[in-house]
């Protein structure tokens, strides 16, 4: 269910529908898929079928990232860096973006500078 909801929230292959995405992130919640929360995140961060809700975001991230889920700790971390739902902390941010790297988070391609800029030559060297 996750995944799917994944595809019709960034029209991969399929349509794109927020709201289709939402009630099948829904039904993954309801079935324990983990991975669905990092994604509730993401749709609260960017308003992908919900009014835009950073302190949402940081919720449904938090759980994820408990949980270990890498990308929800990496939502985490920009939400530290930007100061979205969370106060803004480049320390705090760092950290989270170092265990998101720990927990196997693979860095889409435009995140990669974002990364070298935060973690320097820590970044560089994995």
């Amino acid at each position: 269910m996750n995944n799917l909801g994944y595809l019709y929230e960034h029209g991969d292959g399929v349509k794109q529908d927020f709201d289709h995405a939402l009630k099948l992130y829904w039904q993954a919640l309801d079935l324990g898929e983990v991975y669905a929360y990092s994604n509730m995140g993401s749709c609260y961060l960017k308003g992908h079928g919900v009014e835009q809700d950073y302190a949402k975001a940081v919720e449904y991230y938090t759980m994820a990232a408990e949980q270990g889920v890498p990308e929800a700790m990496f939502g985490l971390g920009e939400c530290c860096y930007e100061g979205k739902g969370l106060e803004k902390d480049s320390d705090k941010a760092s950290e989270w973006y170092r265990k998101a790297l720990e927990a196997g988070y693979e860095p889409r391609e435009e995140d990669q500078a974002h990364l070298k800029a935060v973690l320097g030559e820590e970044y560089t060297q994995k």
